[in-house]
């Protein structure tokens, strides 16, 4: 028998020390840069976090909703905090605020509404759209009628071909 070349062994790519140290250079400073906007974002983002959880279909459209809606909702106060007091203090006081807090749980809440309605006004126009392009072709058959006389108004059935032997 003959023998079946080895494939070369997989090596996993090695991070040298210079861009661990690199990466942590540019990473650190950052973290403690945004902390305030961190911790505003993980308090106002929670029904955003909850939406992405409770996803059951395939796709994201309830998190991509109600997390497009709580985070319109949150920008003005996220512009606020980082253009005029973008320290700890100031993201508590804007989470402390309590219009704050209504304008962007409300906008969540607007969120989940429109994904809960959108599915149901979707079906009901696409029945509406076919209603109509049945009744369109009920007018056209008749015209046809007028025009061709009864014999084109004949339903078509298709052969059972379940009767029939199959042909050997």
């Amino acid at each position: 028998m003959a023998k079946k070349p080895q494939a070369a062994p997989v090596r996993s790519p090695k991070m040298n020390k210079g861009k661990v140290l690199l990466y942590a250079m540019i990473a650190i400073p950052i973290a403690f840069m945004i902390i305030p906007t961190v911790i505003v974002l993980c308090f106002w983002l929670l029904p955003s976090f909850v939406a992405f959880l409770m996803e059951r279909r395939k796709g994201w459209y309830g998190g991509a909703c109600v997390g497009a809606l709580n985070l319109a909702g949150a920008s003005p106060y996220l512009t606020d905090l980082w253009f005029h007091n973008h320290t700890v203090e100031g993201a508590f006081d804007i989470l402390s605020n309590i219009w704050a807090l209504l304008v962007v749980y409300g906008c969540a809440a607007i969120g989940w509404a429109v994904y809960i309605t959108t599915p149901s006004i979707v079906s009901a126009f696409m029945a509406m759209t076919a209603d109509r392009r049945i009744t369109v072709l009920k007018d056209q058959q008749k015209e046809l009628v007028l025009k061709w006389g009864p014999d084109v108004e004949s339903v078509y059935e298709p052969e059972d071909k379940g009767d029939k032997p199959m042909p050997a």
